[in-house]
C-alpha cells in the first residue's frame, strides 16, 4: 500500500491510537511504582495483602515489563502506521494474560484482593484485547 492511500485512516483511529498510548504509558507509570515505590503504594493494604504482595515471584514483574514494553510499542506503531502494531499488542495480550492470570489465580490475588480486586485485571486484560483486536482490524483495512 502506498504512503497516500496509508494517510487516509479515519479521525478515530488517531484518536483510538492516542488513547492505546496513553493506557500503556501508564501501565508503565504502574510498573515503575510497583517495582521503585512498592511501599509506599501498599499504604492501604491490610497485612495479609501486604504480605502477598511482598512475596510476588520476580519474575512476574519481568512478564509486567514485557507486556508495557510490548504495548508501548504497539501503540507507537499504530501511530506510525505500522503492521508491527499487530505483533506487538499480540505479545502484551500473552503477557498480560500470563501476569493476571498467574497473580489472580495461581498466587491467590482473587483471595487476598477480594472480588473488587479482581475489577482492575479485568479491565487491563480487557483493553489489551481491545489494543489486538483494533491493530488487527486496522491492518485488515490497510491502514498500517
Amino acid at each position: 500500500m502506498n504512503k497516500d492511500s496509508k494517510s487516509s485512516v479515519p479521525r478515530w483511529f488517531w484518536a483510538v491510537a492516542v488513547v492505546a498510548l496513553l493506557w500503556n504509558l501508564m501501565g508503565g507509570m504502574v510498573l515503575l511504582s510497583e517495582v521503585f515505590a512498592k511501599e509506599a503504594m501498599m499504604d492501604s493494604f491490610t497485612e495479609e495483602q501486604k504480605e502477598w504482595s511482598r512475596a510476588t515471584s520476580p519474575w512476574i514483574y519481568l512478564v509486567f515489563a514485557v507486556s508495557v514494553l510490548s504495548g508501548l510499542t504497539g501503540s507507537i506503531a499504530l501511530l506510525k502506521q505500522r503492521g508491527l502494531a499487530v505483533s506487538c499488542f499480540a505479545v502484551s495480550f500473552v503477557a498480560v494474560v500470563v501476569q493476571m492470570g498467574y497473580t489472580m489465580l495461581i498466587a491467590g490475588g482473587l483471595r487476598v484482593m477480594g472480588p473488587t480486586g479482581a475489577v482492575m485485571p479485568l479491565l487491563v486484560v480487557s483493553l489489551a484485547m481491545v489494543w489486538l483486536f483494533f491493530a488487527k482490524y486496522s491492518d485488515n483495512q490497510g491502514w498500517l
